[in-house]
């Protein structure tokens, strides 16, 4: 079964956010900032890494 790319996308982004708020969730203090803050960085990295993922030439 072949996935579209917006579907691999979607799922690599889903699970690099989960994994992003797991490691947030164990390495920063509970306080809103912080959470901002890690929220933030999440997305800056997951968002390039899962387009990379989902859409680089095979």
């Amino acid at each position: 079964m072949n996935l579209s790319r917006r579907v691999q996308f979607s799922i690599y982004e889903s699970l690099l956010i989960m994994l992003g708020f797991a490691i947030a969730a164990q390495v920063s203090s509970p306080d809103p900032y912080t959470q901002v803050i890690a929220t933030l960085l999440i997305l800056v990295v997951t968002l390039p890494l899962s387009y990379w993922l989902a859409y680089r030439r095979t």
